[in-house]
């Protein structure tokens, strides 16, 4: 999701993915929201590319950077992020969410 939103946009982008990924938590017996949260989060991740993003645009309107510093700096900080939001997902976000990750919500099996 963190590359696909370098091209698109962030919102149309999660509004396409998140119903499959929904799909494809249950299918595969597991709580959607492991899933859905880093998906979410994922798409506002978006540092390789000048059209990616207005903060990146402006930092690359001051013709300080390049496209292939931008893409180089940004492929690091790309995955750096998409480990982080998984594992903090993971870690942290069944506590904050309360998300039992043993069990799939009422919700997500009816809305399937």
């Amino acid at each position: 999701m963190t590359f696909l939103t370098e091209l698109t946009s962030n919102t149309a982008t999660t509004q396409i993915i998140l119903p499959v990924i929904a799909s494809l938590a249950v299918s595969i017996h597991i709580n959607p929201l492991l899933l859905m949260l880093p998906a979410t989060l994922s798409a506002s991740m978006a540092f390789m590319l000048p059209v990616a993003t207005p903060p990146n645009a402006i930092v690359f309107g001051s013709n300080k950077i390049s496209v292939m510093q931008m893409a180089k700096t940004g492929l690091l900080l790309n995955l750096l992020g998409a480990i982080v939001i998984a594992l903090m997902t993971y870690f942290w976000g069944a506590s904050v969410f309360h998300i039992d990750l043993n069990a799939i919500p009422d919700w997500a099996v009816v809305a399937n």
